[in-house]
């Protein structure tokens, strides 16, 4: 099977590694406006099946020839270019999946989402599978939300918590800075009280209690997609089970989330443009991006990375709260992704952060390449069947991503 990667960034290499290692993928276009770029990582992590072309991600018609014959195709650049490159799916016929619906230039991460949702009926009517957000959070999040709800007879709330510790001797971006800043600078969604809401950036602050090494840490609501799609798909799937609320929260030090909010109140993470005094109106955000140093060279970072002199460690949460049988229950399941010397051992120049998005989402991608994911329209990892959800989570642990899972539940 050919599978079309648009994108060849820190995604699309530990992408272009997993799907290279699946017997059932033959080959991999992998496509991105720096043509050096997908060079080098076909080259690093191909497994000789993967072929680098140039291509603009805003550009349906050369999505879709670069598409053709493919059975699907992975978007693994910003969220900007979602619409034109499931556009670009439908015109192919090929299956389309990514790992966030996002915020973009013009449009919160909600209202883009349902931008997506729009293109329902045609991927139903071509018998395509479209399937949103399958990276770490969203993605492992809403299948473990999914298990929670299904398994509980009165599911009232999901909570939601990323927490992360990294330190580097060198300026290193683990993900787009413009997408992360321009989220932190967005008044996050809630639902609460079975409503959607706005609450203040960096708000509801509360510490809670990680595993170790993290242990009990800070975190704070944060714009994201599950907030936007477990209240409206979870219900449909698998009926109301009286959620009325739904939060996701990001975490770090406490030094770090006081400098970003700091940071984000200069202003300077605005997506809203500003006149300069000689009349030229530039974007706020832009002028920050276009600041950032780029990263090291993928050989430098990873012997940053084996040495110890990078630390990159994350954990992921989810909480579902009801009831079982009548009494007071709960369903938690925690996972956390390999540091980032383990990823470099075997993926120079890759993160924690990249290996542990893009390889759920190169799960989901295999199933689909192997029919193992059927369902035809714009969907999410919360409403496939729980068959393929539980192979998923089987896999992740395959790939050195392990899971917890705890069930509480009263007795008397």
């Amino acid at each position: 099977m050919k599978v079309l990667i648009v994108g060849a960034g820190m995604q699309g290499q530990v992408l272009t590694w997993n799907l290279g290692r699946n017997d059932a993928v033959t080959e991999i276009v992998l496509a991105d406006y720096d043509e050096a770029r997908a060079r080098f990582v076909a080259g690093q992590v191909g497994n000789g099946k993967a072929k680098p072309i140039f291509i603009d991600a805003s550009d349906p018609d050369a999505i879709a020839a670069a598409a053709e014959g493919a059975k699907l195709s992975v978007n693994a650049v910003i969220p900007e270019f979602n619409m034109a490159i499931m556009r670009a799916c439908l015109k192919a016929g090929t299956a389309y999946l990514d790992m966030a619906s996002g915020q973009t230039r013009a449009k919160t991460i909600d209202e883009a989402f349902l931008e997506q949702l729009t293109l329902d009926d045609d991927f139903k009517k071509a018998g395509l599978t479209a399937l949103l957000s399958t990276g770490m959070d969203p993605g492992v999040t809403n299948t473990f939300a999914a298990n929670g709800y299904e398994d509980l007879d009165v599911c009232r709330e999901i909570r939601i918590k990323d927490y992360s510790i990294f330190e580097s001797p060198v300026p290193l971006q683990v993900w787009s800075q413009e997408t992360y800043y321009t989220d932190c600078a967005q008044p996050p969604l809630l639902y609460e009280d079975g409503e959607f809401k706005r609450v203040e950036p960096f708000g509801r602050r509360e510490y809670y209690k990680f595993p170790e090494p993290w242990g009990l840490g800070p975190v704070i609501c944060h714009d994201h997609e599950e907030v936007s799609t477990l209240p409206r798909l979870l219900p449909k799937k698998f009926g109301d089970k009286g959620l009325s609320y739904v939060d996701f929260k990001m975490g770090m030090p406490e030094e770090g989330i006081d400098a970003d909010k700091a940071f984000v109140e200069t202003g300077m993470a605005s997506k809203k443009p500003v006149t300069l005094k000689d009349g030229r109106e530039v974007r706020p955000i832009d002028v920050f991006v276009a600041t950032l140093p780029a990263n090291p060279p993928a050989d430098q970072l990873a012997k940053l990375a084996v040495s110890g002199q990078i630390t990159d460690i994350g954990v992921v949460a989810v909480d579902c709260i009801g009831e079982k049988g009548g009494k007071p229950a709960s369903v938690g399941y925690v996972i956390v992704p390999p540091d980032i010397k383990w990823v470099n051992e075997r993926i120079p120049g890759a993160t924690m952060v990249s290996y542990g998005t893009s390889t759920p989402a190169s799960i989901y991608a295999e199933f689909i390449v192997e029919g193992r994911i059927k369902n035809a329209g714009v969907v999410a990892p919360e409403i496939l069947d729980r068959s393929v959800r539980d192979a998923f989570i089987a896999e992740c642990g395959r790939r050195a991503m392990p899971i917890t899972r705890t069930d509480l539940m009263q007795v008397n």
